[in-house]
């Protein structure tokens, strides 16, 4: 029973403070960027996608979130012309994301102080115990991408 009890412990720990990390990210990229922590995460993907960007679809399971929300997040970067809808040549039903030129200068400067962010709220932490800590994660990592997958963790 204490097992049980000890592992909600940790997963309500595990969601105040990554909830509160985000919440402090989200503030910091707002007042310095102007940018939610989602529309940071939309950029982040698109940045890590290349010149080839990505389509809807692709976007929208990197963020594990739905179309919808994906249409809802891009629009204002859109907007802003941080980030482009091309429609793919192959199936016009398609839409492709990709960062604009504007777009991929400001995500370099958020990425920097990001990492900046990053390095101070584990700043705390020597490397072994911030390697330990993802090793951790990584255990509770596989049975959730599982459970998420549809399929049985191995």
């Amino acid at each position: 029973m204490n097992d049980i009890l000890d592992a909600v412990r940790a997963w309500l720990q595990l969601l105040r403070i990554a909830g509160g990390l985000k919440k402090s990210m989200d503030a910091r990229l707002r007042g310095r960027f102007g940018v939610s922590i989602s529309r940071f995460d939309v950029m982040s993907a698109l940045e890590r996608a290349g010149a080839d960007g990505l389509r809807a679809g692709e976007l929208s399971q990197r963020l594990r979130v739905t179309e919808g929300n994906t249409t809802q997040v891009t629009a204002p970067l859109i907007r802003d012309g941080l980030v482009k809808r091309i429609t793919d040549r192959e199936d016009a039903r398609v839409a492709i994301f990709k960062l604009t030129k504007k777009g991929e200068t400001l995500f370099a400067e958020m990425a920097e102080e990001h990492r900046r962010w990053v390095a101070e709220a584990f700043s705390g932490l020597s490397s072994a115990q911030i390697d330990s800590m993802r090793k951790l994660l990584d255990k509770i990592a596989i049975p959730a991408d599982a459970a998420n997958s549809g399929k049985d963790a191995a």
